[in-house]
């Protein structure tokens, strides 16, 4: 629907394990409203009509908008009475159902993935909320929202001021697949857990989309061997094992040894078969249990989210004071 901006904030983003086990920062839910707050003035102010805001348990996004005057329509989507990756998921499968223009997330990786999973080539302004952050960045919220509103009124058009991220699918024995924005590993382990990855001697194998160095989390590892930006075509394939040892910060404030025994470059819609015992670990967070004589075909494509450049989209605003 022209003219509409969907924001969709993870509530529990910045507030895992990882707060524990290393120095990150927590982000507090007064400190995500002001967030929201900016982003929903900042998308108005850039064109939008109607603004469609995800609900949670906290009601982040009503106390956003507390006592704001906007010159807008405001939705909420309904929810379930509880907080999970699912609701994000959901929201943006209903967002891409009313075709909104434009979607801004607050998230980090994990928050993006479940975005993905639901509107694989939404339009997004990918904002950092969460601990590891590769895909989204640092932005003020209130230029994201500008960016937004412009992108969404259709003042400039998306394939103008956006770019095509890519997405590693995962297709499990038996027909299942998942995704991952940053990196897909096969930790050493039977469970779950706590979801989060902190300990590099663990990693058994990996395959990354993104691997920059100026980054935090699995993917520096394979900067290490190969470095590969968001925007180049292919990614990473890291064995772990005896060979040459790293130091790379696993997460804010803490570094973990890591042994490397090979790597090769993939090339777009290259796959590799990656084979059990262990569990795999999607964009940082442990997620699926691989059982010995089960494998999962990795492949990295270039057909997944649409990253709004937040810089191109101000740049190309040519419109006037309303």
């Amino acid at each position: 629907m022209t003219g509409t901006v969907g924001i969709i904030a993870n509530p529990v983003a910045g507030k895992d394990i990882r707060r524990l086990v290393s120095s990150a920062s927590p982000v507090s839910d007064m400190a995500k409203i002001g967030i929201i707050r900016r982003a929903v003035v900042g998308a108005v102010e850039g064109g939008a009509e109607r603004l469609l805001i995800t609900d949670d348990c906290r009601a982040l996004g009503l106390r956003a908008i507390d006592e704001l005057s906007l010159d807008a329509e405001v939705a909420f989507l309904d929810t379930p009475p509880y907080d999970s990756a699912v609701n994000s998921q959901n929201a943006a499968a209903i967002f891409q159902q009313q075709d909104v223009g434009a979607v801004i997330v607050l998230g980090g990786d994990g928050t993006h993935r479940d975005v993905a999973k639901g509107w694989r080539t939404a339009p997004v302004v990918a904002v950092s909320t969460g601990t590891n952050n590769v895909f989204p960045r640092q932005v003020e919220a209130t230029i994201a929202g500008q960016a937004a509103g412009l992108v969404a009124s259709q003042k400039p058009p998306i394939h103008q001021v956006a770019d095509q991220a890519k997405i590693i699918d995962v297709e499990l024995d038996g027909g299942a697949t998942e995704q991952a924005l940053v990196d897909l590993a096969l930790v050493d382990d039977s469970f779950t857990g706590s979801r989060a990855v902190w300990n590099g001697q663990q990693l058994l194998e990996m395959v990354a989309a993104i691997a920059e160095r100026a980054t935090v989390g699995l993917s520096s590892i394979a900067s290490r061997v190969a470095p590969t930006s968001r925007h180049q075509p292919g990614g990473v394939h890291v064995i772990f094992g005896d060979g040459e040892r790293f130091r790379i910060p696993i997460a804010p404030g803490l570094f973990s040894e890591v042994d490397i025994a090979s790597w090769r470059r993939l090339q777009a819609n290259d796959s590799v078969e990656i084979s059990g015992p262990g569990v795999l670990s999607f964009d940082g967070e442990r997620d699926v249990v691989l059982a010995s004589g089960r494998s999962a075909r990795v492949t990295v494509s270039h057909d997944g989210l649409w990253v709004i450049d937040i810089e191109k989209a101000m740049s190309l605003d040519c419109g006037e004071v309303r």
